[in-house]
């Protein structure tokens, strides 16, 4: 599995670069989960959560002309991908992975319509940890009521909630509609998820979580909807019509521990109104605590 990943990162890499990743040493191959192109700065890599050069024997400086010639083999010298990919700021690639920009944005009318002078680039490398979830889902019992994955960055939230989406389909054979706002759950490309989400699953992906979770409930006639990082009040306006209608809720939102969630304003109508019934604390080592919440009325 491991050797497949590295030869799909490889792919989108120029040469000199998939030259060095490719001969990683079996523990850092296996921990890999990104690699750092800054302009004008060393090439380094994220392994076991840990920022350090991609090598020491051989430092790689990462030059205007290297990030250029990466994001056109990543978007397969696409026009069209490219402007996309700039827009978004991100690209998604086959097998999960996903290229990430940063450089000059240009806003036109409040929103980014494309982002110029590319300075850096994050390859995130897929993980996938099939069965993460079966001890939660168990905790839960087999009709568990809505779920919140609550957790600082880098804690575990996306792949636990995506092992959720795929065993509720899966091993409950319920149907789950997933918004997919950056691609960042089912990582589809064209049209086929690069994760596994479940045969019950249906996925949107590329639309704002509040307009993609009302489209969902209207058309796909979903047990669950799920969606990650409530990071809006839209967001929550549309969890609350989504429960009117008798779905359920699967997501996550940031917080570092039970009494940051408590302080943040943005979550007040959430905890309110009990929307979620099931509260999942993670911490920085992706440890989970489950706490049960009284419905509300």
């Amino acid at each position: 599995m491991y050797q497949r990943k590295l030869r799909q990162v490889c792919s989108v890499l120029p040469p000199q670069l998939a030259a060095m990743v490719s001969q990683l040493p079996p523990e850092q191959e296996e921990q890999l989960e990104e690699l750092r192109l800054r302009c004008g700065s060393e090439i380094t890599m994220v392994c076991g959560g840990r920022e350090q050069p991609l090598s020491l024997t051989r430092p790689m400086l990462c030059t205007r002309d290297l990030l250029e010639h990466l994001v056109n083999l990543a978007s397969s010298y696409s026009t069209y991908a490219v402007e996309e990919c700039l827009r978004q700021g991100y690209l998604p690639l086959e097998g999960g992975h996903r290229l990430g920009l940063c450089g000059t944005a240009v806003v036109q009318d409040g929103r980014i319509a494309t982002i110029k002078d590319i300075s850096s680039v994050n390859l995130r490398v897929a993980g996938q940890h099939l069965g993460c979830a079966t001890a939660l889902l168990d905790a839960l019992g087999p009709n568990p009521g809505n779920v919140l994955l609550v957790g600082p960055p880098g804690s575990g939230k996306t792949t636990l909630l995506r092992d959720l989406v795929r065993q509720l389909s899966d091993r409950l054979d319920q149907r789950v509609g997933v918004v997919d706002s950056r691609g960042e759950i089912a990582a589809t490309v064209r049209g086929q998820p690069q994760m596994q989400v479940g045969r019950r699953t249906d996925v949107l992906t590329g639309v704002p979580k509040d307009q993609g979770m009302e489209l969902l409930v209207r058309t796909m006639s979903p047990h669950w909807v799920a969606v990650d990082e409530i990071t809006a009040k839209a967001d929550i306006r549309a969890m609350v019509r989504a429960g009117y209608c008798g779905v359920r809720l699967l997501a996550t939102a940031h917080a570092f521990g039970r009494e940051d969630w408590q302080r943040r304003a943005l979550y007040e109508k959430l905890r309110k109104r009990k929307i979620f019934t099931n509260l999942v604390f993670l911490d920085g080592k992706r440890r989970w605590t489950l706490e049960r919440v009284e419905e509300g009325c």
